[in-house]
């Protein structure tokens, strides 16, 4: 009796172990990074949508994924230095999401993909935009004219409240509504103002390689924005 109970709870524990070490491998093999060849032009030449369709393909997610997250490093002259961004995906059928980080290697022309499983909810995702409409729309602005508020040697370019279509009242700040290849200021007095927010600021050239810096010089623009009826 005794040898029989042994066995069996040895038959359990390594029915545990194995399944728990294939957890492990089947983890790692899903979470393993992906290197995928791209080339980043000038900040107007980019192609972002284009370059986006290519990791769509290639990792056989959703076009439709989120944004949860954008950040760009650029020159006056346009020159791309850095770009990031996080996604998210509801995969159909499933409760849980897949998590994204897109950061590109400007010196071997990869966009380097990490990804990693996350249990819902995911309060925002519905709220956020579509990572394909919003680089869509990025490949009909002309960014150049979206700058900080002084002649910064690097600007930076970022989208808030994790891509969300927001609520945005700020006021005392210089604050522009996007309209494809145009900005238009906004005033207090039209304020609030319901859209996508994304912020340019300044940032000194000590800021590389490693661009961790405060954000000077802040101007922000609102993408998709429906104004108020106040004037």
């Amino acid at each position: 009796m005794n040898r029989l109970y042994r066995t069996t709870l040895g038959i359990i524990i390594m029915g545990g172990f194995t399944f728990f070490m294939y957890l492990i491998v089947e983890s790692s093999i899903f979470e393993r990074e992906h290197s995928i060849l791209v080339n980043v032009a000038q900040l107007n030449e980019h192609h972002y949508s284009e370059h986006w369709q290519v990791i769509v393909t290639t990792l056989e997610m959703d076009e439709q994924a989120k944004l949860q997250d954008f950040h760009v490093y650029y020159n006056p002259q346009g020159e791309v230095q850095k770009l990031s961004y996080e996604v998210v995906w509801r995969r159909p059928g499933k409760q849980d999401f897949i998590y994204y980080y897109v950061d590109y290697d400007l010196i071997t022309s990869n966009a380097i993909v990490k990804k990693q499983k996350i249990e819902g909810p995911w309060l925002q995702y519905d709220r956020s935009i579509p990572v394909k409409y919003f680089f869509e729309r990025l490949d009909e602005m002309d960014l150049r004219i979206m700058k900080p508020n002084n002649d910064d040697p690097i600007r930076y370019m970022r989208i808030h409240e994790s891509g969300s279509r927001m609520t945005y009242a700020i006021k005392n700040r210089m604050k522009y509504r996007i309209d494809k290849d145009q900005i238009h200021e906004i005033s207090d007095a039209q304020l609030p103002v319901e859209g996508y927010w994304l912020s340019v600021c300044g940032m000194s050239q000590d800021a590389a390689p490693d661009f961790v810096s405060s954000c000077e010089d802040r101007i922000d623009y609102v993408l998709d924005a429906r104004m108020s009826d106040r004037k």
